[in-house]
């Protein structure tokens, strides 16, 4: 069961005004130590984000076009201890890792059901990452989906002890395993993945797994199968 960290304020983002006040009570019956506070626009919580460091949480919630790039990345700029979670209507893998490459550490469909997106809520407050898993097996079987760099030679140079770490952080493996795998020292392999995201230009290890999947297979590394994408958002939550 996922412990919650120390009481924080939520600022949930909504234009739709009747949603937006259907969640709230969702939210505030769920997290009753929680101070809920709405908004209409993301650029609305943008302009006094500054004023509210008490917020540990921003919920955006979305229709079916991705959220905008530059107010996104303005969120995570003005609050980068505050996790970011986004309520979708939409699916698309691409958009998914978008997010995740700005550092989003929750991506909620509107498709689950309110007792996931609680408890995937809960994961994200304690420090966890949520994707939805059939948008993983999705960009696995169309993996042109899950990035759109083009393969090869445009990836960025990459050093054989980091491409072993980026295949064993596919595999949803912990750094206290990669470092025993590779044999090397865990704060070692820390400092692998830091530099791994610089070059990727990512802040999480499931953006990692994702953005990197086209060099692994230019590399030559097999690649997971469906079933282990599956497994791969709880696997990569639990060791980050």
């Amino acid at each position: 069961m996922v412990v919650n960290s120390p009481p924080g304020q939520i600022a949930l983002i909504n234009h739709r005004t009747l949603q937006r006040d259907c969640i709230s009570r969702v939210l505030a019956v769920e997290f009753p130590e929680r101070k809920i506070l709405p908004f209409a626009r993301l650029d609305e919580w943008n302009a006094v984000a500054d004023a509210h460091e008490e917020v540990s949480l921003v919920i955006i919630c979305e229709g079916e076009a991705p959220s905008d790039l530059t107010s996104l990345a303005a969120a995570t700029a003005h609050m980068p201890s505050a996790a970011i979670i986004i309520l979708s209507d939409s699916e698309d893998p691409a958009s998914i890792f978008r997010a995740l490459d700005l550092g989003v550490k929750g991506y909620i469909p509107s498709t689950l059901g309110a007792e996931v997106a609680i408890e995937a809520t809960r994961l994200v407050i304690a420090g966890g990452v949520f994707v939805p898993a059939a948008s993983l097996i999705r960009a696995a079987a169309e993996p042109a989906l899950a990035r759109q760099e083009q393969p090869g030679r445009n990836y960025p140079r990459i050093s054989p002890r980091q491409l072993s770490i980026i295949a064993a952080v596919s595999r949803g493996k912990s750094n206290a395993a990669i470092a025993t795998e590779l044999n090397l020292r865990e704060s070692t392999v820390k400092v692998h993945i830091r530099n791994i995201m610089k070059k990727l230009k990512v802040k999480s290890r499931t953006a990692i797994a994702h953005k990197s999947r086209d060099i692994l297979r230019a590399e030559g590394y097999e690649l997971n199968s469906a079933s282990d994408m599956q497994r791969l958002t709880l696997d990569i939550a639990r060791s980050s």
